[in-house]
């Protein structure tokens, strides 16, 4: 007879438990033969009797088993079993005719429930087969000498074959007990008949890898390199993505958890979602950052821990990192839509100065194309600053640009054409002025180039108020999230359309002001001519918007 046991770790008495991979038991049994369990005594005179005392075999077995797939196991097991078949007692001589079974069989098992049903009890069923090792043994006692002498008799081998069933009980994940019940189906050479049932009660202790309900196939990474100033777009921006085959026979439920310690604020979970069986989903991992990254000053290696946890039955969890670097505070990719995280419109210390020149400005000009006004004051302002235009440090192996936070550049009093056009976007947005990048990828030229437009907040229908030279504005749909934004150069009805994403419908046109903001020791009206002659050149004239190496990217 050969039996397996399986175990399910537990959290609760009524959870389901996950299954060890491999086990070792040992299990001690009783075999009733076809002939019955009796025992009865035959006396034919005073000095000789006989007594058949036993009609089966007791012993024990050494189980093993090993997981093949979600519910089918194989096993082994090497049996000894005896029995004490006769004796024969004449006076003084005493004849015992005994059995001994040695089985080495072979076999599966299968679980009758699936790890969502099942809980502590595990009911199962097992068939197998393979070699019985018959011997009889025969041993003659005379007390009149003291002699006692042991033959070996007649021996076979013989292939026979089991199934049957039981039932496991498991408070531990490495331990349980098992109860079950066998029929064998050999012809015994030894004993009394031949097939039979074996019942038998043993223990099992467990290792290896917990049942599944679900397998990790591919993490990937999609943000290796983890820019500070960008902390709050990963908060909603998937860092990596885990693909999840639910490996049960129902559907679970399964979340990911990510942290970046300890850079990140808290866990972030992705929400439990419901796998089909057999489905395989990307489950994309976030970050919440807290402020604290925004002040590295150097790169910093981390590690992305991610957590997947799957419940359906039971709770299985399983774990998984990935390498990331984390670079300064003052890392920009070159990514023009990430520019904006470096905007500090709500920077105390901008707001401030914003608003302290915003009440110094003479009334008569607020009232008259006051965002015009206000924009060529903040210039202004910054021009009495002594700000000058510096290019960035040569960093080697670098390929970051290095962009300043305006209040770094206020203090450092110097910066280049990014740095520029950061400091001037967020004195104009903390005063709610709208502001828009222009980038210009110059296929004739070696380095890229980058300055800025505001919102006049002025129609169209009245940009004389702004200028009577029409090549001095843009003409833009006023920005919604997700809309095209469409630019008018000439006031005419045909609009060039500039894609910055979405699909919502474009607003109201409004008159927009460019400015080169790297001729700030030259003042306003410098700045302003020459990001229109810019613009005019470089993005209608030789058709930069179109070919897409000008790109416009509104401040969010």
């Amino acid at each position: 007879m050969t039996t397996i046991i399986l175990l399910f770790a537990t959290e609760t008495p009524v959870t389901a438990q996950a299954l060890r991979s491999s086990g070792l038991g040992f299990r001690a049994s009783f075999w009733t033969t076809s002939e019955g369990l009796f025992s009865f005594t035959v006396t034919r005179d005073v000095t000789e009797r006989q007594e058949v005392f036993l009609n089966g075999f007791i012993g024990g077995w050494l189980n093993y088993y090993s997981r093949i797939n979600d519910r089918w196991f194989l096993e082994f097991s090497l049996g000894t079993m005896v029995n004490a078949e006769a004796e024969t007692r004449v006076e003084d001589f005493v004849k015992v005719e005994a059995g001994l079974i040695t089985p080495f069989l072979f076999g599966a098992r299968f679980d009758l429930l699936s790890l969502r049903g099942s809980g502590a009890l595990q009911p199962y069923l097992s068939f197998g087969g393979g070699p019985y090792w018959q011997t009889v043994v025969l041993v003659d006692e005379d007390s009149s000498i003291g002699n006692t002498e042991v033959t070996v008799g007649n021996s076979r081998l013989d292939i026979g074959g089991y199934f049957g069933a039981g039932v496991n009980i498991a408070p531990v994940s490495w331990f349980a007990f098992t109860f079950d019940m066998k029929y064998h189906a050999i012809n015994l050479e030894v004993g009394n008949g031949n097939s039979g049932f074996d019942f038998g009660i043993g223990v099992t202790f467990m290792w290896g890898k917990k049942r599944e309900i679900f397998r990790i196939r591919q993490t990937k990474v999609i943000v290796k390199d983890i820019y500070p100033a960008y902390y709050q777009f990963y908060n909603t921006y998937p860092v990596a993505l885990v693909s999840v085959q639910n490996t049960a026979g129902y559907p679970i439920d399964v979340n990911v958890k990510s942290s970046l310690r300890p850079f990140s604020r808290r866990i972030k979970d992705s929400g439990f979602i419901t796998l089909e069986r057999g489905e395989t989903a990307d489950i994309p991992a976030t970050i919440v950052f807290g402020p604290e990254v925004n002040q590295l000053s150097r790169r910093h290696p981390a590690v992305l821990k991610l957590e997947v946890e799957g419940r359906g039955g039971t709770r299985l969890k399983r774990d998984t990192n990935a390498q990331l670097i984390i670079h300064t505070r003052n890392s920009w990719n070159g990514e023009m839509d990430k520019l904006g995280f470096f905007v500090t419109a709500d920077d105390p210390e901008i707001i401030q100065l914003s608003r302290n020149w915003l009440n110094n400005m003479p009334d008569s000009l607020r009232k008259k194309n006051r965002n015009l006004a206000t924009a060529k004051m903040l210039f202004e302002e910054i021009r009495k600053l002594s700000i000058r235009y510096q290019t960035d440090p040569t960093i080697p192996f670098y390929q970051d640009d290095r962009v300043q936070y305006a209040a770094e550049t206020l203090d450092l009093k110097s910066g280049d054409c990014d740095d520029l056009v950061i400091l001037y976007a967020s004195l104009l947005q903390s005063l709610g002025i709208r502001t828009a990048f222009v980038e210009v990828r110059d296929p004739e030229k070696s380095l890229a180039h980058l300055y800025l437009m505001f919102d006049t907040g002025i129609s169209p229908e009245q940009a004389h108020l702004i200028s009577s030279n029409e090549k001095r504005y843009i003409i833009r749909e006023k920005y919604q999230p997700g809309s095209l934004i469409a630019e008018n150069t000439h006031g005419d009805d045909q609009s060039e359309i500039a894609y910055a994403g979405g699909n919502e419908a474009p607003g109201d046109q409004s008159i927009w002001v460019p400015v080169e903001t790297t001729l700030i020791n030259r003042g306003f009206e410098a700045a302003w001519k020459s990001g229109a002659l810019q613009y005019l050149q470089e993005a209608k004239m030789r058709n930069g918007i179109s070919e897409g190496w000008v790109t416009v990217i509104d401040v969010k």
